[in-house]
């Protein structure tokens, strides 16, 4: 009667449990769509190795023998102060004048010396490196289509790395700020139902082990409650804004709906682009991941996160 239950193996069990048999399956399009954040790292890395060497060869004649470190202050520069800047914003707090004037010097910098290496690779490519910048310009109708195009996409290269790298530095903030924040959609479910299937499990413990069917369920509540309480879950609210029934119809409705709101949140969450999508195609969308709400639930979280935006 008096039987103690580890309330902590009975929610691993439930939530290796639900996570295997309950959980909405993953199609091939949401392993690609989780995989989409990573290829930041890959631009990142696209980005340093297609400026490297202009940063390097620019700053050889500077300070020669050492230009091959310059990309590294450069463009590891650039990619730190974006990201500093994007966490400042997630915790609302004050960026700093120097953060911002560093920034600014090294994306003038990098826009420099990405234009000047890349224009000077194309001009030597095509042999036009004794004339002048005037000439040139006077020259450049005359010039084949092939090196016009080399000369304009020198120019290019000048914004589109050091902006690229400044994309980069915040996404690689989101992507760390959205694993430090727990943001996956699996999770979000689990959490919306933790409470629920833990106690479900706990009364059918307690009932086995003798206890009457009052106790059980005040004693099965008690515990997840306390257990889970840390966790703000709305789960514990809702259940414990009242008395436990014998009949949870109520309360189960409560936390059904409570939790498609909050996997429809976590899914737009996920994926910002759905947010300036319909009703409808966000219903679809959300129909393909298992998540089954009606058109109002969908018009009404699609109402609440375009006023948070």
């Amino acid at each position: 009667m008096n039987e103690l239950i580890n309330v902590e193996a009975i929610y691993r069990q439930e939530r290796q449990r639900w996570m295997r048999e309950e959980a909405p399956r993953r199609s091939l399009r949401d392993h690609i769509a989780e995989s989409v954040p990573y290829w930041i790292i890959l631009v990142a890395l696209v980005l340093y190795g297609l400026s490297a060497p202009h940063t390097a060869s620019i700053f050889d004649k500077l300070t020669p023998g050492w230009g091959w470190i310059a990309p590294i202050g450069v463009e590891f520069g650039l990619l730190y102060t974006a990201f500093r800047r994007r966490v400042a914003r997630f915790a609302s707090e004050k960026v700093t004048w120097t953060l911002w004037l560093l920034e600014i010097l090294l994306f003038l910098t990098a826009m420099l010396v990405n234009g000047a290496g890349a224009f000077t690779s194309v001009v030597s490519a095509i042999d036009l490196q004794q004339l002048s910048f005037a000439a040139l310009v006077e020259q450049f109708g005359a010039l084949p289509a092939t090196s016009q195009a080399a000369i304009v996409m020198a120019v290019l290269s000048a914004f589109i790395i050091p902006i690229g790298a400044l994309v980069a530095g915040e996404g690689l903030a989101l992507l760390v700020l959205e694993r430090r924040n727990g943001l996956n959609l699996r999770e979000a479910e689990w959490r919306e139902v933790a409470f629920l299937t833990t106690y479900r499990a706990m009364f059918v413990r307690y009932l086995h082990s003798g206890l009457q069917d009052r106790d059980a369920k005040l004693k099965a509540m008690a515990e997840v409650k306390g257990y889970l309480s840390a966790g703000n879950s709305s789960s514990v609210r809702a259940l414990s804004a009242g008395s436990v029934q014998p009949a949870h119809s109520a309360q189960e409705s409560s936390l059904q709906l409570s939790g498609t709101k909050a996997s429809i949140r976590a899914y737009l969450d996920a994926n910002p682009d759905a947010r300036r999508m319909s009703i409808n195609q966000v219903l679809a969308l959300l129909g393909e991941r298992g998540i089954r709400t009606s058109r109002t639930t969908v018009a009404e979280v699609l109402r609440e996160t375009r006023k948070l935006a």
